[in-house]
């Protein structure tokens, strides 16, 4: 089954806690601290790649990378936790989808795109020994992995994009032209999942995508109409394929209506109109669509995917218009950032503050160990971060309480 959006979750691992340790040996009782690291967690990372060829390959909706390991007594940090890469799709776009940010563009073989950082690891107690401070009882444990829910889209990377109404001919055009097998039958919507062929010339080539049947009000999302159409935003160059037995010239005006209503610029790159089907025409009467297509200022070819007729002459149109057609390019979506105060003081009553600190408060939490061992680390903290200042400029005064998430102290202003 051929899918083409789809949202996951992703979890980053959480980093492994360093820990609380001293050396002990025989003769050697009151050893220093030896506490290892925590390991890093791993991350998460999408990769394209064009073994998988549709988002229905992702078969679970929450994935997960190992998390560190703790650390070990005698210096022993932990093991890193490994990373998970995840294949998609060549021309998966990964949004953020919570905030609709883009995230990455997927459209190289082997381009990856970090979407989960995995979480540091803590820091063992060997790391805040100082010549005053000789067996500090304490250590910091690691930060949880990033957590976040994506929202990836597949549009397809082609050269061409093949554009029409259901049971226009376009597989069948598809199939001739390249060797491409699509489900090829005499009845509408007989393609439902975008198709790629390959269409070779002498020294080069282009792929052809046949994007699904495109109904009246595709572009307000009637029938599957927005899944198609953003099939065609990649494209270098639109081909429409008009059945000729029916009324042509106003089936080539409601596409392009669909087509510019979806997205404006679409109707500014290079097209071609392939009149197909002019097998079960006379020649008079081709000739009267021709003339009568052309007025609309695109290029006409007449076709017949069934005899052949034409297709050598739009093969050639093909490769004369490609050079000159530029890649699309995609506005990314837009960007969510919420602006968090980095230190923020609060008087909840009369005496009492709170100092709402992100990074403080998850750095206190993550204290392992004996808190008041910490303190004097802790205040080298909070004066390398401007808890003073920002105490002083709110009026806290000496006696006064202060709180910075579970810490909870007495307030004593410095010299």
């Amino acid at each position: 089954m051929f899918r083409d959006t789809l949202e996951i979750t992703v979890a980053a691992g959480h980093g492994g806690d360093g820990v609380v340790s001293f050396f002990r040996e025989k003769y050697i009782p009151k050893g220093g601290p030896d506490g290892g690291d925590g390991g890093r967690g791993g991350s998460v990372y999408l990769k394209a790649g064009s073994g998988v060829d549709s988002l229905a390959k992702l078969s679970k909706r929450t994935y997960k990378a190992e998390r560190g390991q703790h650390g070990k007594g005698k210096g022993m940090d932990g093991r890193a936790g490994k990373d998970l890469v995840i294949e998609v799709p060549l021309g998966t776009r990964v949004y953020d989808a919570d905030t609709g940010e883009l995230l990455a563009d997927l459209v190289e073989e082997g381009q990856t795109a970090l979407v989960a950082r995995g979480g540091e690891g803590g820091l063992g107690n060997a790391h805040f020994a100082t010549a005053t401070r000789q067996a500090p009882r304490f250590a910091l444990g690691g930060l949880p992995g990033e957590k976040r829910r994506l929202r990836l889209e597949l549009r397809l990377i082609a050269d061409v994009g093949l554009v029409g109404y259901p049971n226009a001919g376009k597989s069948s055009l598809l199939a001739a032209l390249t060797r491409a097998r699509p489900k090829v039958a005499d009845y509408p919507f007989t393609t439902l999942s975008p198709n790629l062929g390959v269409v070779e010339g002498e020294l080069e080539r282009f792929t052809l995508a046949d994007i699904p049947g495109i109904i009246e009000g595709a572009s307000e999302g009637r029938g599957l109409g927005l899944d198609f159409l953003r099939h065609i935003s990649r494209t270098r160059l639109l081909l429409y394929v008009l059945d000729a037995t029916r009324e042509p010239r106003a089936a080539l005006a409601a596409l392009r209506r669909e087509v510019g209503a979806y997205d404006p610029d679409l109707l500014r790159r290079p097209s071609l109109v392939a009149l197909n089907k002019v097998d079960l025409l006379d020649e008079a009467a081709v000739r009267e669509r021709v003339h009568a297509l052309a007025a609309e200022g695109l290029a006409v070819v007449p076709t017949s995917a069934v005899t052949g007729a034409g297709l050598d002459e739009l093969k050639q149109a093909l490769f004369q218009l490609l050079p000159a057609a530029p890649q699309p390019t995609t506005p990314p979506g837009p960007r969510v950032r919420e602006e968090v105060p980095a230190l923020e003081v609060r008087e909840v009553e009369e005496g009492v503050f709170e100092v709402h600190a992100p990074e403080l408060e998850q750095l206190i939490g993550r204290i392992r160990g004996e808190l008041f061992e910490a303190a004097e680390w802790l205040q080298g903290e909070f004066r390398r971060r401007g808890v003073e200042p920002a105490l002083k400029a709110r009026g806290v005064r000496a006696g006064d309480t202060v709180r910075i998430g579970d810490l909870e102290f007495e307030y004593i202003p410095e010299g």
